[in-house]
């Protein structure tokens, strides 16, 4: 996905039709792609879910503050439509980490992604395996594996989309790859 310039971001606010054909054009294709890859929702509804998303945020990109990141407020907004949908329609598992050894170093918390993947990869799960342990993690672990390894976005980046440090992303990433390693264990 590319940079969205402050010329297009203007245009947008301003409810310019080929800002939003320029926008709807950039983005369909990545919100497509992360519900497919987070969620069992058939084509049609997610196609409902996208299209809603476009009305909202076209409605709401009229009062979008200049001063905050673009990418991170649509996004938000996207997410923030899916958690309604959800709550309307599903029951979504919240789970909450336990650390088992509250001594750990930060450092001992982390695991090497690499190493990990290349295990995942190795026990050769099934595609429904993982979107159902994808499924089964909360939002928030959810969106840093998307983000990490189907946008194959940075560290540096998911920092400036979450607000976060580098050390925090890189032990969110870790918590949740460690989930989503222990979810897919508990499939086989």
């Amino acid at each position: 996905m590319r940079h969205f310039d402050q010329e297009l971001i203007k245009k947008l606010k301003q409810q310019d039709h080929s800002a939003f054909n320029t926008f709807y054009l950039e983005t369909v294709d990545m919100f497509s792609r992360y519900i497919e890859a987070n969620y069992f929702i058939n084509t049609q509804d997610a196609q409902d879910l996208i299209a809603d998303f476009y009305v909202k945020f076209r409605e709401g990109v009229k009062k979008y503050d200049e001063n905050q990141s673009f990418s991170g407020y649509f996004r938000t907004v996207f997410k923030n439509l899916l958690k309604d949908h959800f709550k309307k329609n599903h029951d979504i598992p919240f789970t909450d980490l336990v650390v088992e050894d509250q001594d750990m170093t930060f450092e001992e918390t982390l695991v090497d992604e690499e190493e990990v993947i290349g295990d995942l990869l190795q026990k050769d799960f099934e595609l429904t395996k993982i979107q159902q342990a994808m499924k089964d993690l909360d939002d928030g672990s959810r969106d840093i594996i998307y983000w990490k390894f189907i946008e194959e976005k940075s560290n540096e980046e998911i920092e400036i989309l979450l607000g976060i440090s580098n050390d925090n992303v890189r032990q969110r990433i870790s918590r949740a790859i460690k989930q989503l390693k222990a979810r897919l264990e508990n499939l086989l």
